[in-house]
């Protein structure tokens, strides 16, 4: 998602990226549940929970590519690896819940790691350190993001997780939608490609329908901070991709980073 809403933040606007990834993801989906006879009653019980976990995730996605205009991959990779930390302050503060001595170990050191990729291992960037646009921008969408893990258990009990991924979908559809006709804008995509079909139709497939359903199915079993501690390898997919699609080799800073990040994801591991 960070690489390809770099490589096509000019071509599309985000909120209409997202738009047509959410909906076509909720058409997909819907389809697939009506061929399959799993369409069930609980789509259409309490609608308004929906559209509070769909409003999360369109603020967060949307604040994501509005960011990449300005900032890189990396950064909001590395600043992605801290939605631990912020799920576990959420919880802390909201659900009265507090995390293991260990888990904040882990989080700490993922922390640094994230701090280390964003600065490139400098400490005169850290205290020269200029919170740009682009990285507040999208701090914002990860706290919001936060909240998801701790929100959905609260709301749901028991339903099926496709039926409630194609409701979070088509929620967020629905939201978006209203977003736009309200700012006026149109739905048309002046320069639509090959590439940037290619990119909605991988966004509404993996990183909504995968995503979502992973979320759903996760958030009732586990903490949110546990939840949220898939975020620790984002660094490394990205780090991957910039070198396979940018030709960007991993600096020594990004190795160490790195380092940190996976050194926090295996005390994480052990303490599960």
């Amino acid at each position: 998602s960070f690489v390809f809403g770099k490589l096509y933040a000019e071509l599309i606007e985000p909120e209409i990226l997202t738009f047509y990834r959410f909906l076509l993801g909720a058409t997909l989906l819907g389809l697939y549940l009506i061929v399959t006879k799993r369409l069930s009653r609980d789509l259409f019980f309490k609608p308004w929970r929906y559209l509070i976990l769909g409003g999360i995730y369109s603020i967060y996605f949307v604040f994501m590519f509005v960011a990449l205009k300005y900032t890189t991959t990396v950064s909001t990779a590395a600043i992605f690896t801290l939605l631990p930390l912020f799920a576990a302050l959420l919880e802390r503060l909201f659900l009265k819940k507090s995390s293991p001595a260990l888990i904040w170990t882990a989080f700490s050191l993922s922390g640094m790691g994230a701090l280390w990729i964003i600065f490139e291992g400098s400490l005169n960037g850290l205290f020269q350190f200029r919170f740009e646009e682009g990285e507040a921008i999208f701090l914002v969408g990860t706290i919001c993001y936060a909240s998801y893990a701790i929100i959905q258990p609260k709301l749901f009990e028991g339903e099926n997780i496709y039926v409630t991924t194609l409701g979070v979908l088509a929620a967020g559809s629905i939201i978006l939608a209203i977003s736009l006709i309200l700012q006026q804008s149109s739905f048309i995509v002046d320069k639509i490609t090959f590439e940037v079909f290619w990119v909605i139709f991988y966004l509404a497939i993996f990183a909504s329908i995968g995503s979502i359903t992973c979320l759903n199915y996760a958030s009732p079993r586990l903490s949110a901070p546990v939840v949220s501690a898939y975020t620790l390898l984002v660094p490394f997919w990205v780090i991957l991709n910039d070198f396979v699609f940018f030709k960007i080799a991993p600096n020594m800073s990004m190795t160490v980073g790195a380092m940190l990040i996976a050194f926090g994801l295996l005390i994480l591991i052990y303490r599960s």
